[in-house]
């Protein structure tokens, strides 16, 4: 994280005159004293930092020394592209593209990047409520406009009026990162729990924001390939016509192949999903979420909870 923030300082230094180490403080979301050791440490690399005290002083790079255009390497770039085009999928703002060709100037922003990965945070439906929701609390987030969210929490829903921050996107889901007025405190709303909002006329002053914090929420894989204390081996029979419907649910690997079956009492067409789990419930509701395309062979325990389950749906519909 420091060196991202050297570099952006860098970047900061050489596109102005002077600047105030209290208005590098707020840009980076940092202290002054984390802004002066940063400075302190650039000095040491060989990059001379002068300050000028007084009314309209600051900090600058000395005046007539030139950076090195050649600090940022090719895999440098390349990682820059990356992450601005991944941007750019979700933002299509054209400053995007212009900072795309100021920080890797020798790639064309349509073109492929040579680096091994490619990000795209984009739906795959074009008109995704997740996608709408986000665009809203971004212009909330521009204009400082509070939000009175309806929000699914888990234990019950809750209304709360939050000053939004940040959109975070972590594995899958997209959340809004927003001071909450009745927590008083930072807090990660999840897009697709918020059941409806309302951007306010109302602004907010800006505050000293904390950075999110992503916290493992189980400690530990609920699915295993090993056996380990107080897992549970589940073995799930399926269709093998419906794999790639399951893969929607369940990763691949925990499919077995046609020849590891050979000579097992699995039918002709049929597969297996083999895991040890910690978690009984929530392997139960990711089973539910499969219904008819698979069949519980074991645990026993894991065979009852969905058999419960299915007796209560029953209730439901009958008559």
């Amino acid at each position: 994280m420091r060196i991202q923030r050297l570099l952006g300082l860098l970047c900061v230094l050489g596109e102005v005159d002077k600047i105030t180490v209290q208005e590098l403080a707020n840009r980076f979301e940092v202290s002054k004293r984390t802004i002066f050791r940063d400075l302190e440490m650039l000095n040491c690399a060989g990059i001379p930092i002068v300050s000028y005290p007084g009314v309209g002083g600051g900090v600058a790079i000395l005046r007539g020394y030139k950076v090195d255009k050649k600090i940022l390497s090719i895999e440098d770039t390349d990682k820059l592209f990356t992450a601005l085009s991944g941007l750019k999928s979700i933002d299509n703002d054209s400053s995007i593209t212009n900072l795309i060709a100021k920080m890797a100037p020798g790639q064309e922003p349509d073109l492929p990047s040579p680096s091994p990965y490619v990000l795209n945070l984009s739906s795959w439906f074009s008109d995704s409520i997740t996608t709408k929701k986000a665009a809203a609390f971004h212009h909330a987030i521009e204009g400082r406009r509070l939000v009175r969210l309806d929000y699914i929490s888990r234990t019950s829903r809750v209304e709360r009026t939050v000053e939004p921050y940040k959109l975070v996107f972590k594995q899958s889901y997209w959340y809004l990162y927003a001071f909450c007025r009745e927590r008083e405190d930072f807090r990660m709303f999840r897009l697709n729990r918020i059941a409806s909002f309302e951007i306010l006329e109302e602004q907010f002053p800006l505050r000293q924001i904390k950075n999110p914090e992503f916290k493992v929420d189980f400690g530990r894989e609920i699915f295993s390939f090993q056996k380990q204390e107080g897992f549970y081996e589940v073995v799930l029979r399926y269709d093998r016509s419906k794999e790639y419907e399951l893969t929607q649910k369940i990763d691949a690997s925990f499919f077995s192949s046609p020849e590891s079956q050979s000579g097992s009492e699995v039918l002709q067409g049929q597969g297996e999903i083999r895991f040890f789990t910690s978690d009984l419930s929530f392997t139960a509701n990711l089973v539910m979420g499969l219904l008819d395309k698979v069949q519980v062979i074991s645990p026993p325990e894991l065979y009852n909870e969905i058999k419960e389950r299915l007796h209560k749906i029953n209730l439901l519909y009958k008559g």
